[in-house]
């Protein structure tokens, strides 16, 4: 059996009329379109003169993602909302810099540092997507527990918990829902609630309770997976239970990924708004959206 390296990205879908999963592979550059388009064209032509399918074995490799250009940017505007809670302005370029050097060595994964024998701290243009994922968090959560935010301010950093928290629900699985790297070990409730000091929703801090996505009246086996909490104020938490998840998600639709994990997680129904926006959707549209994601 050959081998082939596919320089491809692979994305799994669910067909929208039929409900089953897909693989929707997209060429990582133009130039390597062509290997993708040869691959299928010889299997394609193979099938004709046998009559008959021929399956690909497929093996994909997943190690972690280098960080994307929208980490890489929240983490250059949650710097810049820290330094204008401290100094009341916007910082400079140099200012900029200097306080995310700060930044890193407080809230930063570490490294072995070759020299010294110590550590020091990974830079956002250096880091895995794991390694920025736990940076941005750290500065979410001073920006919570540190900082007196003005109204500008306050929606920026709310725009980049948004944009944050729905891609972090895009993903199969929640690096922060483990308490170890390598995702083998899931947070105590203890572990959780120091992590989650501020809402989920809004962004807002102070009280944070821990709400459920699948309740304890739906008989959930694992009703008390990390990957089933979410944190809530008081009252968000209060008008989730009033209105339900479908009408819920329509105030705060960057959750809607996380909802409908553990939703998927716990063999659930899916929602009824999850159905409705499933059936206006075509695999051309999902295809071409990809690729948008891939040029932001």
């Amino acid at each position: 059996m050959n081998k082939v390296r596919l320089p491809v990205q692979a994305a799994l879908w669910k067909h929208p009329k039929n409900n089953e999963d897909y693989v929707l592979l997209k060429a990582t550059s133009k130039k390597n379109e062509f290997l993708l388009f040869q691959l299928f064209s010889t299997k394609k032509e193979w099938e004709l003169r046998n009559q008959r399918e021929f399956f690909l074995t497929v093996t994909l490799e997943l190690p972690y993602q280098r960080r994307t250009f929208k980490q890489n940017a929240a983490v250059w505007k949650l710097v810049t909302a820290i330094f204008e809670s401290m100094e009341g302005r916007l910082p400079d370029e140099e200012e900029k810099y200097n306080m995310y050097l700060d930044l890193l060595e407080v809230y930063a994964d570490r490294v072995p540092n070759k020299i010294s024998g110590g550590t020091r701290p990974v830079h956002i243009s250096e880091s895995n997507s794991l390694e920025g994922s736990h940076f941005i968090d750290n500065l979410l959560n001073h920006l919570a527990s540190e900082c007196a935010l003005s109204y500008g301010v306050q929606t920026t950093v709310q725009e980049v918990l948004e944009e944050w928290e729905a891609w972090r629900g895009g993903l199969e699985t929640d690096y922060a829902d483990y308490a170890d790297r390598e995702q083998t070990k899931m947070l105590t409730e203890a572990e959780w609630r120091e992590k989650h000091i501020y809402s989920e929703a809004s962004g807002y801090g102070g009280p944070i309770e821990r709400a459920h996505i699948v309740s304890r009246g739906a008989d959930a086996a694992d009703i008390e997976m990390p990957w089933n909490w979410i944190a809530l104020t008081p009252e968000e938490h209060a008008e989730q239970h009033r209105r339900g998840w479908d009408e819920f998600l329509h105030i705060y639709p960057h959750l809607r990924g996380r909802v409908e994990r553990a939703r998927r997680l716990a063999g659930k129904l899916e929602l009824e708004s999850t159905n409705q926006r499933k059936a206006v959707e075509r695999p051309e549209n999902l295809a071409i959206r990809a690729l948008e994601e891939e040029l932001e």
